[in-house]
């Protein structure tokens, strides 16, 4: 069995996204990738079975036409309270999960089989996982930038001990990776 990864992009000051949900360049690295980058990208979407998204997210990617060319190729689950007038274009797989974040990992663990679910959207979700104790190993791919306001990763509740796993740094992004220790 995989396990449940936290794979996010954060600012040096720890948001997600700017005060409106902007971007704020974080994501650029992914875009336009150096070769660490490339590697770190490869692996994610190799290993991936499953995704887990808050509705937020979901939102997001669809009024930005973001899951036309999805690279994961695989069932994406959102914590929602309902489902969308109008489903998102592309190709990709949506379930939409309103039982909270513990039926959405069953659901995701039952299709990912030995591969990895990521949490991919969404710090209310990130936080629900965290506090649930069901993160194995949360990879933050760590942007030099200084956002100031907006969505922020970590909560003042999130608490643990981590064991660092590896970093990779390239021109636009450090990838940080850690185990948590339960």
């Amino acid at each position: 069995m995989g396990m449940i990864l936290l794979d996010m992009t954060m600012s040096l000051d720890g948001f997600i996204a700017g005060p409106n949900g902007e971007d704020r360049g974080l994501h650029h690295w992914w875009f336009s990738p150096a070769e660490g980058d490339r590697q770190v990208i490869t692996e994610l979407i190799r290993n991936t079975g499953a995704v887990i998204m808050g509705r937020r997210t979901y939102d997001l990617g669809a009024e930005q036409d973001g899951f036309l060319d999805n690279p994961f190729d695989v069932e994406h689950f959102v914590l929602s309270h309902d489902r969308p007038e109008k489903p998102a274009k592309g190709e990709t797989s949506f379930t939409f999960v309103s039982d909270g974040i513990y039926a959405a990992v069953r659901m995701a663990k039952s299709v990912a089989g030995d591969r990895d679910i990521v949490v991919a959207g969404g710090a209310d979700v990130a936080g629900q996982c965290l506090a649930a104790g069901l993160i194995d190993e949360m990879r933050i791919a760590l942007a030099p930038v200084l956002i100031g306001a907006g969505i922020r990763l970590f909560d003042s509740s999130a608490a643990g001990s981590l064991d660092k796993v590896s970093v990779i740094d390239s021109p636009l992004i450090t990838h940080l990776r850690f185990r948590l220790q339960k």
